[in-house]
């Protein structure tokens, strides 16, 4: 199950790729890269691996808690530029995130710094948790994380209303869900830190070791589906108005044949027209195929009762509905 989280990062960050000149879509880019090179580090075996080439002593384990801060904050600073009209206001929440990962960011690196951490272990805060510099580690990373997840979830939920999308609606849903996911899942380590010293052998310290890649995989694959559902919807919609765009246009192929009939020139040089319904750009075909007709109803041109419904159907796909 490891390995699912980072699949869906990775998977995400490649298909945003085509946003990272955009200024203020690319911090959900960045957002994911920074998620994704976290969850496969959180990965034990990459942790262990890749713990020695940054000269052992669990650098990892900093990196990849900079990590993922680094991609919270980014996806605070996405969800502030999405939800927040008014510049005073964003500018007011941007500066906080970026207050609120500098300080956290601080207290953990000096936290690392000032701990006793020799040995590689994935389960770095929780082995370690007895020194005061991983306390500092943990519960600073920890309450700076859960803080994004809390304010992320809050504006999308204030957000919702606004929403006419079913698909803007579904994804931004999905992404708060998530991140309300990833808050309980840090919550269950924070709760396990705090009593695993005392039995291992404890109930609740099962259930808590068994429900953590739970909480985080269901949070990742949420946070995923929110950030695609909205991009999937507009390409389904592009995709529908195509189709429909060609059906049109066969079925208004008798018509225009007429109009062009009437007017000769339309056809002199233009037989590839013909080939319009299976070309490119079919919407700015059928507009074309709809102006030839009208323009030739205003000139006399007598349309059947079934290709007036016809052009009339056109005409409200080109205007949207």
């Amino acid at each position: 199950m490891d390995y699912v989280p980072a699949a869906m990062l990775w998977l995400l960050t490649i298909i945003r790729i085509p946003t990272i000149l955009h200024k203020e879509r690319a911090s959900v880019l960045r957002a994911t890269f920074f998620a994704a090179i976290a969850c496969t580090l959180f990965i034990p075996e990459v942790y262990v691996n890749t713990d020695p080439l940054l000269g052992g002593r669990n650098h990892v384990g900093l990196v990849l808690i900079i990590a993922i801060m680094a991609g919270f904050w980014q996806f605070h600073t996405a969800t502030v530029l999405a939800t927040f009209v008014d510049d005073v206001r964003r500018r007011h929440h941007l500066k906080r995130g970026r207050l609120a990962v500098i300080v956290a960011g601080t207290c953990v690196v000096y936290g690392f710094s000032v701990s006793h951490v020799e040995v590689t272990n994935q389960n770095l805060p929780l082995v370690y948790g007895n020194q005061p510099g991983m306390q500092l580690f943990l519960w600073t990373g920890s309450a700076f994380i859960i803080w994004v997840c809390s304010d992320v979830a809050l504006n999308c939920f204030r957000f919702l209303p606004e929403l006419r999308g079913r698909s803007f609606r579904s994804g931004v849903s999905c992404f708060a869900a998530g991140c309300l996911l990833m808050a309980m899942a840090l919550g269950n380590r924070l709760a396990l830190g705090l009593i695993e010293a005392s039995s291992s052998d404890n109930p609740l310290v099962v259930g808590l070791n068994w429900s953590f890649p739970i909480f985080e995989t269901l949070a990742v694959i949420l946070v995923s589906f929110g950030l695609m559902i909205p991009r999937y919807g507009v390409s389904a919609k592009l995709l529908r108005r195509s189709i429909r765009s060609r059906w049109l246009m066969l079925l208004l192929t008798p018509a225009w044949r007429r109009s062009s009939t009437e007017r000769k020139y339309l056809l002199r040089n233009r037989w590839t027209p013909l080939l319009d319904p299976v070309t490119g750009h079919p919407v700015d075909h059928l507009h074309r195929r709809v102006i030839e007709i009208r323009d030739c109803q205003l000139r006399g041109l007598a349309l059947q009762p079934r290709d007036r419904i016809l052009v009339n159907q056109a005409e409200r796909l080109l205007q949207g509905h």
